[in-house]
Formats: structure tokens, C-alpha cells, sequence
């Protein structure tokens, strides 16, 4: 985990801090002993090289409000008659999954089988770290209507603002991972 990672994490569990309260939770949570000690001053830098993602108020440093996630809604529908959709809860820690197999879909039938089911801490740290919020708000091929195609959409409420972006057959540079993480929380491939 990067280090600014790791201070998304600790502001996460215990809301603002102040930058030596952060170098040194930060510190107890390095591993290594061959790591040495982080300072405040690496914490300060690391802190205003990512300064979209960080807030500083009376001293505390947290997360940014318009970057902290509260709720993930994404659908995706592809051309095989089949929906997915995923909404996924931070704040309550929780998601639901859910998927529709069209009537007169040929793809057989799964065996049940046990799932595995990611931590959604880290979700929400691969979804910070992604940038959403940098997404457009539409992908597309611009060839017009195109049949048999997969359409997707990804809405992003966090404490102060709402991004969403959508697409058909275009998707942004970041959704290979994007889905990874979510297949990896859900425990379901999440991918056309």
C-alpha cells in the first residue's frame, strides 16, 4: 500500500487529525523494521503533492470532502442478455449484487458455488484511488447506433458532490481495475 494510502486508511478509521498524529500511526503501521520512521515533513509533502485528495482545516488533515465515497451504484448490461448491477454502501459497510439473466439467454446455467467476498475498506481505498471523479461523463465509439453493445454507468456519491459516468462499448483507462475491484468485493466476475 502507498503511503498516502495508508493515511486515507487511518483518517477513514479516525476522522481528522493532525500531521504528527498521522506520521505516527502511520509509523506504527509500516512493517519493516529496515523502513526508517517517517517524519512530519514527509507527511506534510505527501499531503500537498495530494492535495485533491486531502482537506486541512484548524491543523486536522481529512479526507477531502468531494472525494470522500459514501455510496458506488454501477450497472453494467451487455449484449449477452445479461445485467449486473452493484451498490455498494461505505459508510454502512455493506453491498448488494444483483444479477439478471434475460429470458431466452443460451448461456447454460452455473453451478452454485461458495464466493469468496472482498473488504470493503479496500474497495473504497482502489475507488479513491482511481479517481472517479475524473471520469468523463460519457465514452462512447461516436459511430452512432450500434447494436449488440455493452452500456455501463458508475455513480459516485461522496460527502459534498455526486459524479456520474456512463458509457456504450467505451470505457475509461482505469476499468480494467475497476471492475477487478469489483469483482474482487463481490466475489463475482464483474466484466464483459
Amino acid at each position: 500500500m502507498k503511503i498516502y494510502e495508508t493515511i486515507i486508511s487511518i483518517l477513514d478509521e479516525k476522522g481528522p487529525l493532525s500531521i504528527p498524529l498521522i506520521c505516527y500511526e502511520v509509523n506504527q503501521l509500516r512493517v519493516s523494521d529496515h523502513d526508517k520512521p517517517l517524519l512530519p515533513s514527509h507527511i506534510k509533502s505527501i499531503v500537498t503533492r495530494k492535495k485533491d485528495l486531502f482537506h486541512m482545516k484548524e491543523g486536522n488533515i481529512s479526507i477531502a470532502p468531494d472525494k470522500y465515497p459514501y455510496f458506488l451504484a454501477v450497472i453494467l448490461d451487455g449484449d449477452e442478455g445479461i445485467t449486473y448491477q452493484v451498490n455498494i454502501n461505505f459508510s454502512k459497510k455493506s453491498f448488494s449484487f444483483f444479477e439478471w439473466i434475460n429470458k431466452g439467454n443460451r448461456r447454460r446455467e452455473r453451478e452454485p458455488y461458495l464466493r469468496v467476498l472482498g473488504n470493503i475498506d479496500e474497495c473504497k481505498r482502489e475507488v479513491i484511488a482511481m479517481k472517479i471523479w475524473e471520469w468523463e461523463p460519457f465514452y462512447g465509439t461516436g459511430v452512432g447506433i450500434t447494436l449488440g453493445k455493452t452500456n455501463w454507468k458508475v455513480k459516485l456519491k461522496t460527502k459534498s458532490k455526486t459524479y456520474v459516468s456512463e458509457g456504450a462499448d467505451c470505457y475509461p483507462e482505469k476499468w480494467p481495475e475497476f471492475c477487478q475491484s469489483i469483482g474482487k468485493l463481490t466475489g463475482e466476475p464483474f466484466t464483459y
